[in-house]
This record gives C-alpha cells, structure tokens and sequence, in this order.
C-alpha cells in the first residue's frame, strides 16, 4: 500500500535567502503547468506538429515553460488525477442522489395514501352531518365510541376528542393541512434532486484552484495575496522506476540526513539542500528502501509560512501478517460513537470485552478522524498483546438507508459516519503492527448476537454484535435458537441461515434488551 510520510519542519532562515527565492519561482511555475494542463485535458484540446503529427500535452507543456520531462509529466499526472476523482466523486454524488430520491418516492407513496384516507374520513364525516343515518368511516388508529366521543391512538398514546366536531377541527384538518404541506416540500425536494442528478450527469465538477472561499469571497482583504499563496503552496515530482535514488530532481541522502533539490528554473546551477530532513514516522522505511533500491519515490515540497515541510510518497510493501486464526481472533462493532470489541479463543468462546467511545458531535473531519484512530489504536495495542488476528465488519456492504421525517437523529448519524476513513485506518494499523485484519459481511450480526449472547454473558448490543463478527471471521456459524424454531415460517425451515434470521427480524425487534436480562423461566421460578 502507498504511504505519505511526512517531515519535521525545515525554517526557512536555515537555506540562503536566494534558494528561497528559487523554490518560490518552482512552485508558482509548476503549479500555473499544472493548471494550464487541467484547461487543456478538460477542454480535449490536441496540438500538432509541423509536419501534421500530434503533440501530446506533455511535450507542449515542455515546450511552453522551458522545462524537462520531470516536472511537465509531473504536472500532467496530477491533472489528470484531479479529472478521474472529480468523476469518481461526481459517481458517488450521483448514486446518493439516486438513494435519495427512491427514498422519498417511498415515504411520499405512503403519505399520499394516508392522505386519501384522512379525506374519506372527512367526507363521511361531512355527509354523517347531514343525515345521520350515513356511516362513519374509520380507521384502525381512529375509534368512534358510543357516548359520541372519537380516541386516536399511535402506539402507546392515545388522544380523546369528547365530539365529534372537536375531533374534525381540532385533529382532522389540522392533519390534512400538515400532510399537505409535507408533500408539497418533498415533491419539490424530489425535482431539485432529479435536476441536480442531471447536472452532474450532463456537466462535470468544477475544480477551484486555492479554495472555494477565496475564489468566490471578494470581500476578504488581500485577498489576490492570498489566493496566489494557496494557489502556489504545494509541488509533488513523480518518481522514476530507472533512476538509482527513484527520482531524478530529489536526492535524500541516508547518513548526513539532507535532501537534495535541483531547481526547474535552473536545472544545471547549485543543488538546493534542505538540511536535517527527518521523518519522525517511518524513517526506518524511507532508508530501507533507498539503500535496497526498491524503485520510484515521489517526493512533495509543501510552503507552510516561514518554514518548508517535506514528504515521501512510497509504496510500502506487506511484510509477515499474524494472520492465524486457530486460537481466537478479536472482532470489532464499529459504531456512530463508539467502538465495541471482544476476545474469543479457539473454540469461539468469549474470553474478553471492552468498549471504546469517542464523540463526533460538532467535530471537524480531521478531529473526527483523530479519535477514531485512538479508538482503533488501543484495539490494536491489545491485538498486539493477545497474538491474535482481528476480524472487522465489512463497512462497504453495508447499505446507507435514507430517512425522512422520522429517525432524523439516526439520519444525521449515518451521514457523519466516517465508514472510508474508518477502512482506510484499519488497513493502515494493521500493516503498522503486522496484524492480518479480516473484513466479513455483517448481516444479522446485531440480531443474532441479541438472541445468542447478550443474556448469556451479559453483554451489550454492539458487544454481541462483535462477538457474532469475532465468530464468523473464524468460521462459525450463528444458528437459530431452539426457543425461535416454532415462529420460523414453513418455507424457511429448511433455508439458508442468513434467510432464516432475516424472516425473524420484525419479531426480533419487538423484543428489548431488558426484556432478554430480566426474563425468568416459568418452568424454573414457579410461585
């Protein structure tokens, strides 16, 4: 896998003020060839040569700022990295926007129904008015009582209109216009998605050289300052396969900890040596690698103010992976605010559970990912410990379900779930402690677990969850309880498992977590 390793601080005060000065002119030229290069791929523009034959971008570029391949086939490979993930990214938006709208078809079916309903009531009750010895329409939810009063109940409340006039005036109209409004909104949700899919189907992402903010706000003060800087912070040269060092502009060398740097604007005059260029994680990999000679290295040169930060771009190999899964494994439930594990050992028996938490509530991306990792870090550290693989639910399967008008808080939830970057640090952590991860399919884990394992070792949902995921990563699988065979339908007895803990599901979810631990057998506590 590829790693970004990054430096400690380089002061500027530190190189000559005129090397400075060069390393400033590199970074405002590369990056006006890179966004020269980002015009013409997406334009598709094609140059020619004299003689008829087309030019590539490549050799255009060289020829338009007077520089080598190194850096124009560095500008283009950046570009035309920008274009794939702006499409990729226009992807996502694409089939979210499709989740979205097949979602408010749903619940828009539904109210629409319930609407018709209400205004049957309201006929009825508009012709029971006018001769009495017309029928009242009713509902399950909606009662007429024999004293002349109407109840309305939803799940355990219940509300009670002494007349039947209050009960239209009070309750009825005020529902219709509420569903009214309702609908109105998600239809016009519904067509400004349908127009925003087209969009991004029919045009591509916009890309903003230096922010949003900056390109867009004219109010900030200095703000073509600023924008320059932002523009022209940042240059990253591919490496090259052929080269001794894997790249031919950089030149780290081991033992006198300098990087050597030789300017596009003056290619053959003085190297610029950035001094005590130190990694303070994975040094170790960086000179293992070039004294192996392995192959290409990118390095990036970064302006952070008053000083310069250097980066390694390496890919680093996958060495021995404790990936024995014969005496236990540790599984972990990854959740909005906290991460549940457990220990089993080889006959899949719980051995150890731990909870981990964090809070993602008004954090920024980078906070967020931060405690995420802390949480992953202990798991790891007891991983380390025990000598045991760890097995994680596979977060890409999971399904993101849209929800609307009710579970806003749960809706919230899943949209700040971190899931890529959760995956992304699992993968990271395990090549760091040479722990083999194992990604498995999480489907009933949450149900089975409740049914198996939360009374019986007095767990927590989530924790069951884990021990359920710990389980299946070592080849066990999560039967039906004998106590849950008899409300099986015919045609599942002989089902899969999986599709017989999917046909429990309504059933399963009516029963809580205190009815499970204060459940007493009838047979064993007799009065």
């Amino acid at each position: 896998m590829k790693k970004c390793l990054a430096s400690r601080y380089i002061k500027k005060t530190d190189l000559q003020p005129e090397e400075n000065e060069r390393i400033l002119q590199d970074l405002f030229a590369f990056n006006s060839m890179k966004r020269t290069s980002f015009l013409w791929q997406r334009q598709g523009r094609k140059f020619l040569k004299d003689d008829g034959k087309e030019l590539s971008h490549q050799l255009k570029l060289k020829e338009v700022f007077a520089c080598n391949d190194y850096f124009a086939n560095s500008a283009r490979m950046t570009t035309a990295g920008m274009i794939k993930s702006g499409q990729e990214l226009a992807k996502l938006y694409i089939e979210d926007a499709k989740e979205d709208i097949k979602a408010i078809r749903k619940v828009l079916r539904k109210k629409k129904n319930y609407r018709k309903k209400l205004l049957k009531i309201k006929e009825s009750i508009i012709k029971y008015t006018k001769d009495t010895k017309k029928p009242l329409k009713g509902s399950a939810n909606i009662q007429y009582q024999k004293d002349g009063s109407v109840t309305v109940q939803f799940f355990q409340k219940v509300w009670t209109y002494e007349t039947l006039y209050l009960f239209e005036h009070q309750w009825l109209d005020r529902k219709l216009r509420q569903l009214k409004t309702q609908i109105a909104k998600m239809e016009h949700k519904l067509k400004r998605l349908e127009i925003r899919q087209q969009r991004l189907k029919d045009h591509p992402l916009k890309v903003r050289f230096g922010g949003k903010k900056l390109t867009k706000n004219r109010m900030i003060p200095e703000r073509h300052r600023a924008l320059e800087k932002r523009r022209n912070k940042r240059m990253m040269i591919s490496g090259r396969k052929d080269c001794q060092y894997g790249n031919f502009v950089f030149h780290y060398d081991i033992e006198t900890k300098t990087l050597e740097y030789r300017s596009m604007t003056d290619w053959d005059g003085a190297r610029i040596c950035f001094p005590n260029v130190t990694f303070p994680y994975g040094q170790e990999w960086i000179e293992t690698w070039l004294q192996e000679r392995k192959g290409a290295i990118a390095w990036e040169i970064i302006d952070c103010g008053n000083a310069w930060q250097i980066r390694c771009i390496l890919t680093k190999e996958a060495e021995d992976m404790n990936g024995y899964y014969g005496d236990g494994a540790i599984g972990i439930d990854i959740n909005y605010d906290h991460i549940a594990m457990t220990e089993t050992d080889q006959s899949g028996n719980l051995l150890h559970h731990e909870v981990m938490r964090y809070d993602m509530e008004g954090k920024r991306s980078g906070q967020i990912k931060h405690q995420i990792s802390e949480a992953l870090e202990k798991v790891f550290e007891y991983a380390d410990q025990q000598h045991k693989p760890i097995t994680a639910e596979n977060i890409k399967s999971i399904q993101r379900k849209k929800f609307y008008d009710k579970h806003r808080k749960r809706h919230r939830h899943i949209s700040m779930f971190a899931s890529h970057c959760i995956q992304e640090l699992l993968i990271s952590k395990a090549v760091k402690h040479h722990i083999g991860v194992k990604f498995v399919h999480p489907a009933y884990t949450s149900k089975a677990g409740k049914m198996r394992y939360l009374r019986r070792y007095g767990l927590s949902v989530h924790e069951a969850a884990a021990l359920c995921i710990t389980r299946r990563g070592q080849g066990f699988k999560e039967s039906i309880p004998s106590y849950l065979k008899p409300y099986l339908k015919d045609e599942k007895v002989r089902a899969l498992i999986p599709q017989q803990w999917g046909s429990l599901t309504k059933l399963i979810n009516k029963v809580t977590t205190q009815d499970l631990l204060t459940y007493q057998d009838p047979v064993l506590h007799r009065n």
